[in-house]
């Protein structure tokens, strides 16, 4: 019976797969996957737009669209409801509401947008904005969570410095 246990480790370790541990790593490895893309930019990730005249920004975040309107003093946030995008090789539409039944349409478009300001920055996609009857335009890029109403991302200087704007 001695025998039998002290050998028993020598015979499990004798069980088991041909594979090699590189095979076995390889298997394991979890696969990313991107979500819907528009352009460069990966729409299941945070992506924030922003014009100017007024200066207003946008951010969508998976389950969260907040838009910001900077007319005023400090600026008011509405949250929108969260929608996903309908999306073709170079637009996504988002259609959704203000809490107050407003009737949202966000579009992105595949088209580098400059921003003005100094430096000037292009990003990867425009951006429009209608609430209601009012038409909101500007720029969007990927954009990291909760930056609405703070400093834009890269090089630009000033939170006004969107452009392309129509009422």
């Amino acid at each position: 019976m001695r025998f039998l246990l002290l050998a028993m480790p020598l015979l499990l370790a004798g069980c088991g797969s041909d594979e090699s541990a590189d095979n076995v790593a390889n298997i394991a490895a979890p696969v990313l996957r991107k979500g819907p893309m528009l352009g460069s930019v990966d729409l299941s990730q945070p992506v924030r737009a922003s014009g100017a005249s007024p200066f207003w920004a946008l951010e969508i975040a998976p389950g969260r669209i907040t838009y910001t309107n900077f007319a005023g003093a400090g600026g008011k946030v509405t949250d929108l409801y969260p929608v996903s995008p309908k999306v073709d090789a170079d637009r996504a539409v988002f259609a959704t509401q203000t809490p107050d039944g407003d009737v949202v349409t966000i579009t992105l478009t595949r088209a580098e947008c400059t921003e003005k300001g100094a430096p000037p920055v292009t990003d990867p996609l425009t951006a429009e904005l209608k609430i209601g009857a009012r038409v909101l335009a500007g720029c969007a890029r990927s954009g990291p969570a909760g930056e609405v109403g703070l400093e834009p991302i890269g090089n630009n200087s000033a939170p006004a410095s969107a452009g392309n704007v129509t009422q």
